[in-house]
């Protein structure tokens, strides 16, 4: 290594002590050495000057070999061409032959004097095949997108970030650069942009974007501007073809061919270059193929897009230009005959192909019958890259081996396909028998503690790594439904990605939600608000069993909370070979190059344990995978169900990612967790206040207070004592205003019972819950069964209500409860959304004589029902009997249109919870 650098030194030092040389490019492979000397010690500007030399540097001595080479043979060209073969060769004889070799002899110094005067000497820019490979890789454009962003360049991180992914789609550390930067603020869409992008194939892409949006004039334009640029590039691609001979397995030193072997394995060579430049063409970065008849398509695209222009006359030439390819296209010939009937055939015979695309297959043939000699005569190998070729120029010879060749590897790879399948089977099966046997209960490790029915499926040494478990039983299958319901009601598009809907992979759309936008929903009405509480609750339980299950010495701390499902897009699930998440490490940034893992911004470094919890598996692939930091390695695979979880240390050691979702949605919540509380997330903690004020308990001694004082009727406008007063204006429930109370009965339709108050005295209405049981007040049309209650309105007095409920005769039925529409309904642990109601209106008199049933054996009194009410006020998910449909709620409802509620037995929850 020293002798390299010793001699590149000297080779650097020397031409600039030469005379007469003012000026010297720099050799880049020591301008990107440089930088990477100094990203190691973290001169982020060195890099920068460095790096960014070493590309103009390369693209310089590319251009001038090119301008040289094309010059020279243009200055030195052959002789007037040959009847009958249109192109200039040596002719015969001795003399012929000298002049042959002068004009060669000639082209080689006009190209050295040319190089040597802009360049340099010639063996001054020769560079190691490892360096070209680098540079061929985009690897430069790493090492910029690191140090633009230490110096806060975001515009060109991100430029140089987007150049080198899309020639290394597979670099997963990139990816995850990549989506980090989309959600940074200031960063813009026009930001990643290709800084390699060739002028001819980025106006044929425009063109095709054009053409697909029916803006046929526009692509039309770009489309030309491409060819023109194409043909342009076509020249370089050949001219640089005439390099030095690469021996191909051949020893140097012992090769030992005659001047016209030489001549002819070089030139074969350089022949066969030039007829891949076709396909270097039709390449670009971020796709894996090139495009099938690139130069062609651009003809067929441009006689649509004229026609649709009514341009038919330049239809007509791109159309025969086409068939200069495929003289035997039904359709372009079809094409071809319309247009001709629309301009007239006396007009559209003058109109010709391009005379630049003639000479183009011309000179493509002749150098492929040439190739094709050389195959027959040296066996000098040339596969032909060119589809539309004519099957007349390859040596019939050659077509029957050519034919026979074929026949065999289709042989070959339906003999090589059944092997694969007997070979997918037997891995199967042996997924099944690994399946089943992650089934067994293994003991728990180092004594952790579990929560009854969670199971300890396999430990870190069986999941081959360190700091990982597998659990299963976390969750009933109910809560998994739950959840993804909540999922599939809540969740957005693209949430925490800035909106993009597929963040890991264009071949999945992603939608997730938090805690508190979960929370949030429910407090909208949007969403069960229970199914957010459980969202919370159950991520809750996950944290408790990785904090027991490792033993941590210190709390873990919630870091960030996220309920994602995945979902299979079906039309891009053909010849798929990306994941669905890419392999990376939770708190380091993963360089699976080199085996690294670097804990340092943009990575979330203060994570230090991750787990997920799994909702469904009905849905194929989306296996959870464990690999080395090689990111290709993988040493453990996980097959999602319903309440299985896996957890693991955030760090280096546990590298992971998610195979193709390839059909269905795959749901899961993730959790990161931290030890540091001053990375504890913050909208959890604003979501666990949300649920506290919805969920506040009953006051049960007041509750039972009331109903011993109940026995008898208490006039309907008590005056309410300071303390009571005080706590209502805390509340927010004034007493000076009317109190409006709403009480629904649905059969057929709801009926609205409202009580008026005059200005001097409110009217308020008492219903009192037994003292062993929360109050629940049903409001149900039976003339049957119900007691009857009648409300008069008078002009001149007080509306007076009375309330009866029966002791010995329970409220309500299971027919009443699904004939009618219930204040809220609960299912079995969990709260429901409280229905809307009619709104109450102020002014309006009492109509209705609706029959009130409830759980209450009597009434309560004035002061009594005040207390109460202030102590609900704030918790929208307890409906206490009508104390709070009399102050509360009538008083919300004038002011909302609807007014959340649940039912007594959410609030004989929450004071059990309490």
């Amino acid at each position: 290594m020293e002798l390299r650098y010793s001699l590149v030194f000297l080779s650097f030092i020397l031409p600039l002590c030469t005379a007469g040389s003012p000026w010297v490019l720099e050799p880049y492979d020591i301008l990107f050495d440089t930088a990477v000397d100094a990203y190691n010690k973290g001169d982020w500007l060195t890099v920068i000057l460095n790096m960014e030399k070493a590309i103009r540097n390369k693209a310089m001595v590319r251009n001038v070999k090119a301008q040289c080479r094309l010059s020279c043979a243009n200055n030195t060209a052959f002789g007037e061409p040959v009847a009958g073969l249109g192109v200039p060769v040596p002719g015969a004889g001795s003399v012929d032959d000298l002049g042959f070799f002068q004009k060669i002899l000639k082209r080689a110094d006009c190209v050295n004097s040319c190089e040597t005067e802009k360049l340099g000497s010639r063996t001054f820019h020769l560079v190691s095949e490892e360096v070209k490979l680098e540079f061929k890789k985009r690897t430069p454009y790493n090492y910029l997108q690191v140090a633009y962003f230490k110096i806060n360049k975001l515009d060109k991180a991100v430029a140089a970030a987007h150049t080198f992914f899309l020639a290394n789609p597979d670099h997963m550390e990139m990816r995850q650069n990549l989506e980090y930067y989309r959600m940074m603020a200031g960063v813009q869409q026009e930001d990643f942009k290709d800084l390699e992008a060739r002028p001819y194939m980025a106006y044929f892409l425009d063109g095709k974007s054009y053409y697909s949006h029916d803006s046929f004039g526009l692509a039309a334009e770009n489309f030309e501007a491409g060819l023109a640029e194409y043909f342009t590039a076509d020249k370089e691609c050949r001219a640089l073809c005439e390099g030095a001979y690469n021996y191909d397995g051949y020893n140097y030193m012992e090769y030992s061919a005659d001047l016209f072997q030489t001549l002819t394995d070089h030139y074969m060579q350089v022949l066969s270059c030039k007829q891949h430049c076709s396909v270097e063409l039709a390449s670009t970065a971020g796709r894996d193929k090139p495009f099938e008849d690139f130069l062609a398509s651009q003809f067929n695209y441009l006689q649509f897009s004229y026609y649709n222009s009514e341009k038919y006359e330049k239809a007509i030439e791109c159309a025969r230009t086409f068939l200069l390819f495929y003289p035997n296209d039904v359709v372009m010939n079809q094409n071809l005959a319309y247009y001709s009937v629309v301009v007239g055939e006396d007009k559209a015979v003058t109109i010709t192909a391009r005379q630049v695309v003639k000479q183009y297959i011309q000179n493509s043939l002749l150098e492929k019958e040439l190739l094709y000699f050389g195959y027959e005569a040296f066996g000098i190998t040339f596969v032909d890259p060119d589809s539309w070729t004519p099957e007349e120029v390859m040596p019939k010879k050659l077509r029957d081996k050519q034919k026979a060749d074929k026949e065999t590897a289709a042989r070959i790879t339906e003999e090589i396909g059944n092997l694969m399948k007997e070979i997918e089977t037997m891995v199967e099966e042996k997924k099944k028998d690994s399946s089943d046997m992650n089934k067994i209960i293994v003991p728990e490790e180092d004594g952790a503690l579990l929560s009854d029915g969670i199971k300890l499926t396999m430990t870190s040494q069986q999941l081959n790594g360190t700091q990982r478990v597998l659990l299963d039983g976390v969750i009933s299958d109910e809560e998994c439904r739950e959840l993804q319901r909540l999922s599939n009601a809540a969740a957005m598009k693209g949430d925490g990605y800035r909106g993009s809907t597929s963040p890991h992979s264009p071949s999945e759309m992603f939608q997730g939600v938090t805690v508190l936008n979960a929370v949030k929903l429910g407090q909208e009405g949007k969403v069960p608000l229970k199914s957010a509480r459980l969202f919370f609750d159950l991520s809750e339980r996950v944290r408790k069993v990785l904090e027991s299950y490792f033993q941590l010495d210190t709390p873990l701390y919630f870091a960030y909370s996220h309920l994602v499902c995945r979902s299979a897009i079906d039309e891009k699930q053909k010849e798929r070979e990306d994941l669905s998440h890419p392999v990376h490490a939770d708190n380091c940034l993963l360089v699976s190059e080199h085996n690294e893992c670097i804990k340092e911004p943009p990575a979330y470094t203060h994570r230090d344990y991750s787990a997920i919890l799994y909702l469904n598996h009905d849905f194929e692939g989306g296996d959870f995978i464990f690999t080395e930091l090689d990111a290709k390695t993988v040493t453990a695979e996980v097959r999602p169900q319903c309440g299985r979880v896996v957890g693991f240390g955030a760090g280096k050691e546990n590298p992971h990612g998610v195979k193709a979702v390839t059909q269905g949605q795959r749901c899961a919540v993730a959790l990161w967790f931290t030890l540091d509380p001053a990375h504890e997330e913050k909208e959890r903690i604003q979501a666990q206040d949300l649920l506290k004020m919805f969920s506040t308990p009953l006051n049960t001694e007041f509750s039972k207070k009331e109903a011993t004082e109940s026995s008898e009727p208490q006039p309907a406008t008590p005056e309410p004592p300071p303390a009571q007063a005080a706590q209502e204006t805390a509340d927010g429930k004034q007493d000076d205003k009317p109190a409006e109370q709403k009480v629904e009965a649905q059969a057929d339709k709801p009926a609205e019972q409202k009580v008026e108050a005059q200005a001097d005295k409110p009217a308020e209405q008492k219903v009192e819950a037994q003292a062993d049981k929360p109050a629940e007040q049903k409001v149900e049309v039976q003339a049957d069964k119900l007691a009857e209650q009648k409300v008069e309105a008078q002009a001149d007095k007080l509306a007076e209500q009375k309330v009866e409920a029966q002791a010995d005769k329970p409220a309500d039925t299971p027919k009443d409860k699904s004939e009618t529409k219930p204040v809220s309904q609960t299912t079995t642990g969990a709260k429901a959304k409280a229905a809307p109601k009619a709104k109450a209106k102020a002014g309006e008199q009492v109509k209705d004589k609706k029959t009130v049933k409830g759980k209450a054996a009597a009434k309560a009194d004035g002061k009594q029902t005040v207390k109460t009410q202030t102590k609900q006020s704030d918790k929208k998910d307890t409906k206490p009997a009508a104390k709070k449909t009399v102050k509360v709620v009538a008083k919300k409802d004038s002011k909302k249109a609807k007014a959340p509620g649940t039912s007594a037995s959410d609030s004989q929850n929450d004071r059990e919870e309490l």
